[in-house]
């Protein structure tokens, strides 16, 4: 078990190298501070009200972030493999979350503190680079939901949502998807011609 989190700990280390090459003072840091953990499907991240004190790397599975809008869930984006997770808002400011992480699958995340991550971008301005990035990444997010559902019928948001996502088709629910696409069910199944 150890060797396989020392694997993943790599590829965690490789995945930040793509965004921004790392000094070797910080990737020693880095494996000091990351932690390995697992959650089960369906087990939360962070919870609505919550305060966010990590952020991830996936190395493993899908997680949803999503908030409750009149009674019903609004997701606002998917996560799937190979990708940082994080709440951004909750976590920098150290404030309740507004919004849900939840497990779609069974996950392998390595995780770091919020505490720790202070300190490595006080101390690299790399890690502020990959922070950057990383925030652009989100904020990309960010603009393919609102194009997906501003001023489109369902069957265009749901195509927009295949051309954007097909590799997350068959592996999120369909209920999600239409949350995804402020649907209801039964739009989402005429917009899909069922």
């Amino acid at each position: 078990m150890l060797l396989f989190k020392k694997i993943v700990m790599e590829n965690v280390i490789s995945f930040l190298n793509r965004l921004h090459s790392l000094p070797p003072a910080l990737i020693a840091e880095l494996r000091q501070v990351l932690q390995y953990t697992r959650k089960r499907k369906n087990e939360w991240l962070v919870r609505e009200g919550e305060i966010c004190k990590y952020a991830w790397y996936l190395q493993k599975g899908l997680v949803r972030c999503y908030y409750n809008r009149n009674q019903r869930e609004a997701t606002t984006w998917f996560m799937e493999e190979d990708n940082i997770i994080s709440l951004s808002k909750s976590l920098f400011r150290q404030t309740e979350s507004k919004y849900n992480l939840d497990a779609l699958e069974d996950c392998e995340l390595y995780r770091i503190r919020y505490e720790d991550i202070m300190h490595v971008l006080e101390k690299y301005s790399e890690a502020r680079r990959i922070g950057a990035i990383i925030a652009e990444k989100y904020s990309n997010l960010k603009d393919i939901r609102i194009r997906a559902t501003s001023m489109l019928i369902a069957k265009e948001r749901y195509r927009y949502f295949e051309k954007h996502f097909p590799h997350l088709l068959n592996r999120v629910k369909l209920e999600y998807i239409a949350s995804y696409l402020d649907l209801s069910r039964r739009s989402l199944a005429r917009a899909r011609g069922f």
